[in-house]
């Protein structure tokens, strides 16, 4: 067995807000250790927070004006649809196509946005959002890792769903998730491995309330399981990472990094109820008329009328708006020589929505795509993105009652956290935040390669200790395009076990 070079352990929704004072208390030996011993600091993610262009964001060392990803499904399917992205909608090639082509090794484990498989060298285990028995490569994987007592369900098969009794499995979940990824660095070459799991991002989204005496929805006579939650999951995923670390080299880099952080979840706004009410969206009693239409623009017996229509939210979880074009969309209504006053006019009716509680703007900024996406999948983005001021805040496509309580008690927040041990690292905390898309450039540098030219993001040298590149050529493996499949549409029950998930 060829040594492990760099270890990553992707926290959905890892947090240092949660994670330092659990530290400081003792409860976290290993992430104590690994804190003490690597550079480490707060980082900044996408706008919005979430799962989806986040984790995209990371391999790709680009913002999603780059890479294409603004969440699980596209925000610009002509005709509405809930088309699911991954590997084939990347509108470039990863850091993981950059490191094959220095003849690295790769071990990819439940990264979202990563089915289908690309041809790597090393092994995969992807992120489908449909029901496939198809998520690994080479084919014998999975099988190997159940003949030796690792059993690896695919991450759709775990997620929460919708009972809080979710703790109660979680809590297995994780154990048999790091099991795997022990097996796997003991008996398969990889000279990167990365791991991602989501079971903290899950307990987080609903959980919250139950440990949070602030929330508008605390429970003080709650289960004690379910107050304690969020600690245990974080307890649990600290003892099974000590008890990874002890199988990697002296000399491995390790890399803790989450694609967002997390903090409490209070009111919803249902956006495109915003749009009905000031005149901008229809409905019609009944089903969608159009085939495959995405579930989430039909609600309470009505549908979205696109012939009538000028402006909707195009997918959950987006915090974006589309203008319904002509030439676009295949019911678009909207002339494009209208669409920039359209545009302004939209701007101002979310501009002077009022959070109720407080009277307080709702949104910080409405951004045109052009600020909030620039880069060359800036087509794919939506039209406006909103920017909440209070990040306690989500923004639904319901068209139902415009304020609710948020149905997570918990939500994203756009400040992840990431630390980075290896020989060549000075340890301690930086005073500033990097960037999510510096994480894999400076590990990268780490390893001896020059990767400062070929990413939108930089390596952070200001953390190692002495000088690490090596200024080896780029080159792009030749046989590193997504496998070929066809489209993938939002399965009957995708939307509500990720909407009960916390994703949507």
């Amino acid at each position: 067995m060829q040594k492990t070079k760099a270890f990553i352990l992707g926290l959905d929704g890892g947090t240092w807000d949660l994670l330092d004072p659990l530290i400081d208390e003792g409860q976290l030996p290993a992430f104590a250790q690994l804190r003490k011993e690597s550079a480490s600091a707060f980082t900044s993610t996408t706008w919005p927070a979430h799962t989806g262009p986040g984790w995209a964001t990371f391999v790709n060392a680009c913002m999603p004006g780059h890479h294409g990803i603004f969440q699980f499904f596209h925000t610009q399917d002509p005709a509405y649809r809930g088309r699911i992205v991954g590997t084939r909608e990347y509108g470039r090639q990863s850091c993981w196509q950059w490191a094959a082509a220095k003849n690295l090794l790769l071990g990819l484990v439940n990264i979202p946005m990563s089915h289908p498989a690309v041809a790597l060298p090393g092994y995969q285990i992807t992120w489908p959002l449909k029901q496939t028995t198809s998520y690994c490569s080479p084919r014998d994987l999975l099988g190997d890792l159940s003949r030796n007592g690792c059993y690896f369900q695919s991450d759709l098969a775990t997620m929460y769903r919708g009972e809080l009794d979710y703790i109660d499995h979680a809590v297995n979940f994780v154990p048999e998730r790091m099991r795997a990824a022990r097996y796997l660095l003991q008996n398969w070459n990889a000279d990167i491995f990365a791991i991602v799991l989501t079971e903290a991002d899950r307990v987080c989204h609903h959980y919250w309330q139950f440990s949070d005496p602030a929330h508008p929805l605390y429970d003080a006579d709650a289960p004690p399981r379910y107050r304690e939650a969020i600690r245990t999951i974080l307890r649990l995923i600290d003892a099974e990472l000590g008890e990874t670390l002890k199988v990697l080299p002296d000399d491995c880099s390790v890399i803790v990094v989450s694609d967002h952080g997390f903090g409490s979840g209070h009111r919803s706004l249902a956006a495109n109820s915003v749009l009905k009410n000031a005149g901008y969206l229809k409905t019609l009693p009944g089903a969608a008329s159009l085939p495959d239409i995405a579930s989430w623009f039909t609600e309470d017996g009505a549908t979205i009328d696109w012939e009538n229509t000028r402006v909707y939210m195009p997918v959950p979880g987006s915090y974006g708006l589309n203008l319904n074009l002509r030439g676009r969309q295949v019911k678009g209504t909207v002339d494009p020589r209208e669409a920039e006053s359209i545009l302004n006019e939209v701007t101002e009716v979310f501009r002077t929505i009022r959070i109720p509680e407080t009277g307080k703007p709702a949104f910080l900024k409405i951004l045109r795509r052009e600020e909030a996406y620039p880069g060359p999948m800036m087509d794919q983005a939506p039209d406006l993105l909103l920017i909440p001021a209070d990040e306690r805040l989500m923004v639904t496509p319901s068209m139902g009652e415009q304020w609710t309580w948020s149905y997570q008690t918990g939500l994203h927040r756009h400040e992840g956290m990431w630390l980075h041990r290896s020989p060549n690292v000075k340890s301690g905390r930086l005073p500033h935040r990097i960037r999510l898309i510096d994480v894999l450039p400076t590990l990268f540098e780490d390893l001896g390669f020059d990767a400062s030219e070929a990413f939108q993001g930089k390596p952070v040298s200001s953390i190692f200790s002495h000088a690490t590149s090596s200024a080896l050529p780029d080159a792009w493996p030749q046989d590193a395009s997504p496998a070929t499949e066809d489209e993938e549409l939002e399965a009957a029950d995708l939307t509500e076990r990720l909407k009960a998930m916390g994703y949507l």
